[in-house]
């Protein structure tokens, strides 16, 4: 497997040196600090999905730009051979499954939450939507001052520019799919 965290830190230099900004520029538009933008560069920090949700929207790219995802496979895909995001102490697993497209408007993620997962999301300000599908378990799922909870197979679709929180509050793993829509 390879080391997501080098392939982030190389897609955030290469738009940031694309762009003609430095680290300082970058770290106002992103609201990530400037040391651990290059910290990321380097490949000396895992950055969060929060702290990939921030840069990715603070530049306009894709999460899935920044991840360095290739958009060019057709073939079929195991989720067993993604690499994993891991989050919110490991107990968030997401795979980036189909990055985003210009042509499609999408990305698609399939997501783990082991038991006790807790993922407090910031609002996604170049993002319209988002859809969850859950298959396993029971996902609770706050948007703003709304809790859902959402038992396989169930879904719900909601703007995600505002706060918004996955939990498994249960003993059993929850999965869902995630679609944002640009």
């Amino acid at each position: 497997m390879n080391d997501p965290t080098l392939n982030i830190g190389s897609v955030l230099k290469r738009v940031r040196f694309e762009r003609g900004l430095t680290l300082e520029e970058t770290a106002n538009l992103t609201g990530v600090s400037k040391a651990m933008l290059g910290q990321i560069e380097r490949g000396e920090s895992n950055p969060t999905i929060s702290t990939l949700w921030k840069i990715s929207t603070g530049l306009r790219i894709s999460f899935s730009e920044l991840l360095g995802s290739d958009t060019n496979r057709y073939e079929a895909i195991s989720i067993d051979d993604l690499d994993p995001v891991y989050e919110s102490d490991g107990k968030m697993i997401l795979y980036n499954v189909f990055p985003f497209g210009p042509m499609a408007g999408f990305e698609y993620f399939y997501i783990q939450l082991i038991p006790g997962a807790i993922h407090v999301s910031t609002p996604h300000q170049n993002s319209t939507e988002e859809y969850i599908v859950v298959t396993k378990g029971t996902l609770v799922l706050t948007v703003e001052d709304q809790t859902f909870e959402l038992a396989a197979p169930s879904a719900l679709k909601f703007k995600s520019n505002k706060n918004h929180t996955y939990s498994n509050p249960y003993d059993t793993e929850v999965i869902f799919q995630n679609i944002v829509k640009y």
